[in-house]
């Protein structure tokens, strides 16, 4: 029994090691695309994907600072929980394994911006302190753009992977 327990404790940390590698290094399509920004390559579903939450991460930061002209938390709050961490579900197969860590971490960072915007507002409401949050998030978005570009995957890409 003592010989045993070592021994998967070796096992655990091994596994748990791969799975954060796999996690957060394997899977990614990255190169240097011609503007000089991390290009990803990505299947067009995961492609289409990743534009759409970023299409939709526009309209609600339009609506976080509409609620912030109105002075109205109620929309504020609505709309950051719409965006929060925990709604990051039906996210494609393989997506998140395609992404490198950089995009990553921007990506949980802006959900978290969206909670911690909508607890502001429904706890202690601040104008000034929503408008921080709000710069803060559209900052990621800037990084983002300037950081990352996303293509779609070749067809000899897809049939192929390396």
């Amino acid at each position: 029994m003592k010989k045993i327990i070592p021994f998967f404790l070796l096992l655990s940390v091994f596994l748990n090691v791969g799975l954060i590698y796999k996690f957060f290094y394997a899977g990614e399509t990255v190169s240097l695309a011609k503007d000089g920004r991390s290009e990803i390559k990505m299947t067009p579903e995961n492609r289409e994907y990743v534009m759409a939450e970023m299409r939709g991460s526009l309209e609600r930061i339009q609506k976080i600072n509409e609620g912030s002209a109105k002075d109205d938390a109620t929309i504020i709050e609505k709309v950051g929980q719409e965006s929060g961490s925990d709604k990051v579900d039906g996210v494609p197969k393989g997506l998140v394994k395609s992404l490198p860590l950089g995009f990553k971490k921007m990506g949980f960072e802006t959900h978290e911006l969206f909670d911690v915007m909508a607890k502001m507002a429904q706890e202690n409401y601040d104008r000034q302190q929503t408008q921080e949050k709000l710069n803060q998030l559209l900052n990621n978005c800037v990084a983002c753009h300037k950081t990352y570009k996303i293509s779609v995957l070749s067809i000899n890409e897809i049939i192929n992977p390396q």
